[in-house]
C-alpha cells in the first residue's frame, strides 16, 4: 500500500492523512475481507484496526442489508464507482449504525477503496424532517378550513380535501390554475391584488362572501407569505366557514333588538347597571318616573345621578344584592322626587336589572285605610277594604278574631282563596263578581273556613266606593258571625225532619192497623162466632180453626213487624256503634244459606280487604247483608246460575263504600220510583214474600248515619251501594 506520494516537492503521507479522517477508510480484496481500516473504526464501529483486518466484510453488515449490500460490492468491482450507497452495520456493542458508503475498484491492486461515513445524526435528522413533514401533511389535508398555496406565478401548488369538498374539483383538476378563477368576477380581480401584497410580505385577511348553488357562504380568509432564507417563495390561504357563526350573530343582533324593543316597552319602569354601577339601558318609562336620559345617562354611574342616596335604604338594598346574588323586593322613598317606589332588584353576572313602580298614590290611600282602621278596629265584625280588583289591602282586629288570619297573612289575597271552604258552592262567588262588576251592593250568606280548618258561617255585605271621577276604587266588606243563627236553624231543621220521619211512622202504623192488622182481627172475630154454632166433630169445624190459626198467624207477623219499627225508631240517636269488621260479619250472614247456595249452584265473589271496617251497630249490619242474600236467592233468575258480588272501597277519608251486585231476575226502576225501600212494597209476585226486607236495609243504614242506592233492570240484576262512616 502507498503511504505517500511527492508532490510539488513534499510528500503526502496517506497513512496519517487516513488515520486522522473522522470517517473510516478501508480496502477490501477482491476476496471480500478487511485489508486495512483506519483507526476511525473504533470509533464508529467500536473495533481497533487489527480486529476487522481479517474479517469478511458481510459479518458487519446488518441481516436485512446483506443481500442488497452484495449487489453494491458486484457493481463497484464491475468498474462503476459507488457514491452513496447507504447500508447498516453493527457495533461492537450490538447496536446499529447506519453508513454511508464511497466505492471505487481498483484492477491494478484488485482492491475495493472504500471510505465509510456514519450517518445517525443524519439519519435523525431525516427522522424529524419526515415527522415534520407528515405532520404538516396531516395538519393541511385534514384542516376543516379551506387551505391552498399559491407561488410566485399565481398558480395554486397544493390544495386540501375542505378545498375540493367545497369547489367540488378534484386536487388533479385544482393543482395549476389561479385562485381567481375559482371565483366570482367581482372577486377574482381582488384575489389578484391580494396576492400582490402577499408577496410583497404582507399578511391580510377579510371576509368573503361566495354563492354555491343558491347558497351565500362567508368565509373568515387569511392569506400570508410562505418564506424561506428571507425569500418570499410563496403564499398560503386559509379559509374558515363562518356562515353558521354570522347567521348566529344576526340572529343574536335581532334578537337582542327584539329584546331593547320588549325591555322599552314593559309597562313597569326598567333599568340596569353593571358591576362598576354603571347604568347600560333604560327604558321609556324609567325615563317618564325619573329625571333620567338615555342619551346622556348611558355609562354614567347611577350613584352620580342620585348622590342623595347614597349610604340610604336603596343603596344598601342594591349592595346586598350584588354580594349575595339574591333578588331583592323593597319599597322606598326618595325625597328629593317626593315619591314612593315599589322596587325589585335582580342580580345577575352582568349586574343588577331593576325594575320599579310609582306607588306614591297606593301609599297615601293606605294611609288613609289606616286613618279609617282607627274606627273599623275595635268593631267585632270582621272588616276587610279590597281593591277593584278583589285583592285584599287591610282587615281589622274583628277579621283576625274570627278567622285567625293576621292583616300580613291575607294582604294579598283574595277572599275566595282564602276563605273557601270545601262544603261551600263555588258557583255563589260568580254571582257575587258579577254584581260588584257592575258596581252594585250585593249581601249574602256564606260558609267560610278559618285558619284552624273549623267552619265559620258569617252575613257577607260588600259595598264598592268610586273617586270623584266616577271610577271603582276599592270595596269594603263587612262580615258579621251567624254561626250560632245556622245551627239554631240547623237544629230546628233537624227537628223538622224528625217531625217528618215520625209522620211517617204514624202513617206506617196506620197503614199497618188498617190493612195488615184490621184483616187478620177481623178474621178471627168471625170464625171464633162460627165456631160457637158448629159442632166439634164435624170437618166444617176443623177447616174453621185451621183458618183461625192462618188469621192468628198473621195477626202475629205483623205485631213483629210493627214490633220491630218500633225498635228501630226508638234506637235512633240511641245506637251503640262500634268499629265492625266488614268480612266477618259477612261471612256469618253468608253462614245461615250454604244449603240454598250450594243446591242452587250460586256462586259468590267477595272482595274485601280482610282488615276493612265501618263504624256501625253490628246485629244491624248482619240484618242488612242477611236481608240482601236472602233477597238474591229468592229473586234469582231461572235462566243461569246465581253470581253474587260484593266489594268494599273508600268513598272518602270518612266514608265506605259497599257494592252488593247480583245476576238475578232485576226489577222495573221505572214502576217502583220511590217505593223502592216501603214497607211492604213487593215487585215480584211469583215468590212469596212480605215486603220487609229492603224497609229494613235502608231503615239500618238511616239509624246507623249511613244512605242505600240502588240499581236494577229487568232480566239483568240488581245493585245496592251501601255508604257507612268509616269512624
Amino acid at each position: 500500500m502507498v503511504t505517500s506520494l511527492q508532490s510539488g516537492g513534499s510528500a503526502i503521507k496517506w497513512d496519517k492523512l487516513a488515520q486522522l479522517s473522522l470517517d473510516m477508510i478501508c480496502t477490501i480484496n477482491a476476496d471480500g475481507f478487511y485489508t486495512y481500516a483506519s483507526q476511525a473504526s473504533a470509533g464508529m464501529l467500536g473495533y481497533e484496526s487489527w480486529e476487522i483486518v481479517g474479517r469478511h466484510y458481510t459479518t458487519l453488515v446488518h441481516q436485512e442489508d446483506q443481500e442488497r449490500t452484495l449487489n453494491a460490492v458486484q457493481v463497484a468491482v464491475g468498474g462503476t464507482k459507488k457514491r452513496d450507497f447507504e447500508n447498516r452495520l453493527i457495533h461492537k456493542n450490538g447496536t446499529v449504525i447506519p453508513i454511508l458508503w464511497s466505492a471505487a475498484w481498483s484492477e491494478e491492486d484488485s482492491t475495493l477503496y472504500c471510505v465509510a461515513r456514519d450517518i445517525t445524526e443524519l439519519e435523525e435528522h431525516r427522522r424529524r424532517m419526515e415527522e415534520s413533514e407528515q405532520k404538516y401533511k396531516a395538519l393541511f389535508e385534514n384542516n376543516p378550513d379551506v387551505v391552498f398555496l399559491e407561488n410566485r406565478e399565481g398558480l395554486i401548488t397544493e390544495v386540501n380535501k375542505s378545498f375540493c369538498e367545497v369547489w367540488e374539483v378534484s386536487n388533479e383538476e385544482a393543482i395549476n390554475r389561479t385562485a381567481a378563477s375559482f371565483l366570482p368576477p367581482e372577486l377574482a380581480a381582488d384575489a389578484m391584488l391580494s396576492l400582490e401584497e402577499v408577496f410583497l410580505g404582507s399578511t391580510l385577511r377579510k371576509e368573503v362572501e361566495i354563492v354555491f348553488d343558491l347558497e351565500k357562504r362567508v368565509f373568515d380568509t387569511i392569506k400570508y407569505p410562505v418564506c424561506v432564507n428571507d425569500e418570499v417563495i410563496g403564499a398560503q390561504t386559509i379559509a374558515k366557514d363562518i356562515t353558521s357563526k354570522v347567521h348566529a350573530f344576526k340572529t343574536i343582533q335581532r334578537q337582542a333588538q327584539q329584546l331593547k324593543t320588549t325591555l322599552a316597552s314593559i309597562t313597569d319602569a326598567f333599568l340596569t347597571i353593571d358591576k362598576d354601577w354603571r347604568i347600560t339601558f333604560l327604558n321609556r318609562e324609567a325615563e317618564r318616573l325619573l329625571p333620567f336620559d338615555s342619551s346622556k345617562h348611558i355609562g354614567v354611574s347611577i350613584w352620580e345621578i342620585f348622590p342623595e342616596e347614597v349610604g340610604g335604604e336603596s343603596y344598601a338594598q342594591y349592595h346586598r344584592a350584588m354580594k349575595t346574588g339574591n333578588t331583592m323586593r323593597f319599597t322606598t322613598f326618595l325625597a328629593g322626587h317626593d315619591k314612593w317606589f315599589q322596587v325589585k332588584a335582580y342580580p345577575s353576572e352582568e349586574g343588577l336589572s331593576i325594575y320599579f313602580d310609582d306607588i306614591t298614590d297606593k301609599v297615601s290611600a293606605q294611609k288613609e285605610l289606616e286613618k279609617l282602621s282607627l274606627v273599623a278596629s275595635k268593631s267585632n265584625n270582621g272588616v276587610l277594604i279590597l281593591d277593584n280588583k278583589g285583592i285584599i289591602e287591610w282587615v281589622n282586629e274583628g277579621f283576625t278574631r274570627l278567622h285567625g288570619y293576621t292583616l300580613e297573612e291575607a294582604v294579598g289575597m283574595r277572599p275566595p282563596e282564602l276563605l273557601h271552604h270545601p262544603k261551600t258552592d263555588s258557583s255563589i262567588y260568580a254571582f257575587v263578581d258579577g254584581r260588584l262588576l257592575r258596581g252594585e251592593p250585593v249581601s249574602f250568606e256564606v260558609l267560610n273556613r278559618t285558619k284552624e280548618g273549623e267552619g265559620l258561617w258569617v252575613s257577607v255585605e260588600i259595598s264598592p266606593t268610586f273617586d270623584e271621577a266616577g271610577k271603582l276604587t276599592r270595596y269594603v266588606v263587612v262580615q258579621t258571625d251567624i254561626t250560632a243563627l245556622k245551627h239554631s236553624e240547623l237544629e230546628l231543621s233537624k227537628l223538622a225532619n224528625d217531625l217528618y220521619r215520625q209522620r211517617s211512622d204514624l202513617q206506617q202504623f196506620s197503614y199497618i192497623i188498617s190493612h195488615n192488622l184490621r184483616g187478620p182481627v177481623a178474621n178471627a172475630l168471625g170464625l171464633v162466632d162460627l165456631l160457637t154454632h158448629m159442632e166439634r166433630n164435624s170437618e166444617v169445624f176443623d177447616k174453621s180453626l185451621s183458618f183461625l190459626r192462618q188469621s192468628i198467624a198473621k195477626l202475629d207477623a205483623v205485631l213483629r213487624d210493627v214490633n220491630t219499627i218500633l225498635g228501630i225508631r226508638d234506637s235512633k240517636g240511641n245506637l251503640e256503634l262500634e268499629q265492625v269488621n266488614i268480612l266477618s260479619v259477612f261471612e256469618q250472614a253468608l253462614s245461615s244459606f250454604k244449603e240454598p247456595i250450594a243446591s242452587t249452584g250460586a256462586k259468590v265473589i267477595i272482595d274485601v280487604e280482610k282488615d276493612r271496617s265501618v263504624k256501625a251497630n253490628k246485629a244491624y249490619l248482619h240484618s242488612i247483608f242477611y236481608n240482601l242474600l236472602s233477597n238474591a236467592i229468592k229473586y234469582r233468575s231461572e235462566k243461569r246460575s246465581l253470581e253474587i258480588c260484593i266489594k268494599c272501597f273508600e268513598y272518602d277519608e270518612n266514608s265506605m263504600v259497599i257494592s252488593f251486585s247480583d245476576n238475578g231476575s232485576g226489577f222495573d226502576m221505572g214502576k217502583a220510583k220511590d217505593h223502592i225501600f216501603k214497607l211492604y212494597k213487593r215487585f215480584h209476585t211469583e215468590q212469596e214474600g212480605r215486603g220487609m226486607g229492603l224497609f229494613l236495609i235502608k231503615s239500618h243504614l238511616d239509624a246507623m248515619g249511613g244512605h242505600v242506592e240502588v240499581n236494577s233492570r229487568v232480566g239483568e240484576g240488581t245493585k245496592f251501594t251501601l255508604f257507612l262512616p268509616q269512624k
